[in-house]
């Protein structure tokens, strides 16, 4: 079997580290933490973080590892900011009033200034009503984009939005005037994984970042039927499955 650039992914690990310990190296954390590189986190800022799911609990950690002084994250569902908090220590905000009423939190936990860095790690499809549905079949769009929406409302001028979430397709009155007139500075796309693989192997190794702790569910592999099912339908409390082919 011929494997293309078979000696580039492969890494060698530490042999006392566990499958589990290591995982999340291979997509989610280096996902989560480019939304912090193109952040340009320094040391002392403030970073809002849009989804609580495995991607932005690993931004929240990457936000901490890079020096944030507050990281904040945002979500519509109370158990996946429990579990956030748990395992990143960050401060937590539940979207249930829309976005208008998430900025102004936002707001006031940086004396009216707005966020650093703002992280969109939910992309287009976030829980939406009826209006916005309506408003995505009228303009033939898939989702919606009232998350990266609240991201620019919510960053300081002359802030940096990253956007880790996809969005597939144009959408109508994007806010190219808010981006204009706040100085915003806007980076996205597919995240470079190989970039960041071999530092952020250093960090688990050094025992300065826990990745593992975000896992809910532990499930055999011939139940990721179930496994797909429950994470899609945000049952069971689940957060991240990990499925073990041996079982």
């Amino acid at each position: 079997m011929r494997v293309p650039y078979a000696n580039y992914g492969p890494r060698v690990v530490p042999e006392d580290l566990s499958d589990e310990q290591l995982l999340f190296l291979t997509d989610i954390f280096p996902t989560g933490y480019t939304g912090v590189d193109w952040g340009e986190v320094k040391g002392g800022e403030t970073v809002a973080i849009f989804g609580s799911g495995p991607v932005g609990i690993m931004a929240a950690k990457s936000a901490w590892l890079r020096g944030a002084a507050q990281v904040i994250v945002v979500d519509t569902l109370q158990f996946r900011l429990d579990k956030a908090k748990a395992t990143a220590g960050c401060t937590t905000i539940l979207w249930q009033d829309g976005p208008k009423d998430v900025v102004e939190q936002i707001r006031s936990l940086t004396n009216g200034r707005g966020a650093d860095v703002c992280i969109d790690a939910v992309g287009f499809e976030p829980d939406r009503n009826l209006a916005d549905r309506i408003k995505a079949t009228i303009n033939f769009e898939k989702g919606s984009t009232k998350v990266l929406e609240a991201c620019m409302s919510a960053v300081r001028r002359s802030g940096i939005v990253s956007v880790l979430g996809v969005y597939p397709v144009n959408y109508d009155n994007f806010p190219i005037g808010q981006f204009f007139d706040k100085g915003i500075i806007l980076k996205g796309g597919q995240a470079p994984a190989h970039k960041h693989i071999d530092k952020l192997l250093e960090y688990v190794v050094q025992g300065k970042v826990k990745l593992e702790d975000i896992i809910t569910h532990r499930l055999p592999l011939s139940e990721i039927s179930h496994a797909y099912d429950i994470f899609k339908k945000r049952e069971d409390g689940c957060v991240k499955v990990v499925l073990d082919p041996w079982k």
